[in-house]
């Protein structure tokens, strides 16, 4: 966990984001901020830098994969974990050709998140 000083959450399900924000907390994570939606990560992201991204899938407004791609062609290349409970082929596709993105489907494990989160920093 010592690559992992500073983690964004992005989900429109404030319950999810709630918990998941409380788990990595929990495990040490010493910066740990939460956006309700894409459009409110993209507010933090001009101000702020990350270890690590963590970003539903399916959100309303920007879904995650616009996201990713969104901040990709503004030149931030910090890893992102997509999170999806519904993945759909083409979304797992095109999440898969961003540079530094690992798809993981809910319900996880917080372990092996920690794993890929690792893995990717």
């Amino acid at each position: 966990m010592n690559a992992i000083s500073s983690i964004l959450l992005v989900d429109d399900n404030v319950v999810a984001l709630k918990v998941l924000s409380a788990l990595l907390r929990a495990l040490g994570i010493s910066k740990v901020r939460e956006a309700a939606s894409a459009e409110a990560a993209l507010q933090i992201l001009r101000e702020e830098k990350f270890s690590v991204i963590v970003s539903d899938y399916q959100m309303e407004g920007m879904n995650g994969v616009e996201f990713v791609e969104f901040i990709r062609a503004q030149g931030d290349r910090t890893p992102v974990v997509m999170l999806s409970g519904s993945p759909d082929k083409p979304g797992v596709i095109r999440a898969a050709l961003q540079n530094s993105v690992d798809f993981f489907g809910k319900p996880f494990r917080i372990g092996e998140l920690m794993g890929a989160m690792e893995k990717l920093t």
